[in-house]
């Protein structure tokens, strides 16, 4: 009896662990593969809110005509490494987000680790309606071997 309940318990804190609207944005995984991304977008949340949420914005949408959305962002989410290296390096140039210019310089993030640039990747591209999977740790350290 005890045995059952419990199992039934862990059942219902797994299924409440993310909402309905959470779960049907992410990519068929399986179960290993699902609770690493979970894990990646929990760490990247912490390291996003220290990092970027000043002028990003906890909401994603970003800081007026000051700092671009990365909330279903077209620049973002249409090359990944590309934001790997922005996230390390920085960026000083003037960007088209979503139809509309940005020219703030972004401070680099040099200190960070290829695991850390990759949780916050992944936490900012699972994010406010935006749906891609995991940027692998891997996929990280190669993307910022190539960066210009």
């Amino acid at each position: 009896m005890n045995r059952v309940f419990c199992v039934s318990m862990i059942a219902l804190i797994v299924a409440c662990g993310r909402s309905k609207s959470d779960s049907k944005d992410l990519p068929k995984m399986d179960r290993q593969a699902t609770i690493k991304l979970e894990q990646y977008i929990v760490q990247g949340k912490g390291l996003y809110t220290k990092h970027c949420s000043a002028c990003h914005q906890d909401s994603g949408k970003g800081l007026a005509s000051l700092y671009p959305p990365l909330k279903e962002s077209d620049y973002l989410l249409e090359n990944l490494p590309r934001a790997a290296c922005i996230i390390r390096n920085g960026l000083v140039e003037n960007i088209t987000v979503n139809g509309k210019s940005y020219s703030q310089m972004m401070p680099g993030l040099a200190q960070l680790t290829p695991l850390e640039i990759a949780e916050i990747l992944t936490y900012i591209t699972n994010s406010w309606g935006n749906s891609t999977g995991i940027s692998g740790v891997k996929d990280v350290d190669r993307w910022l071997k190539n960066c210009d």
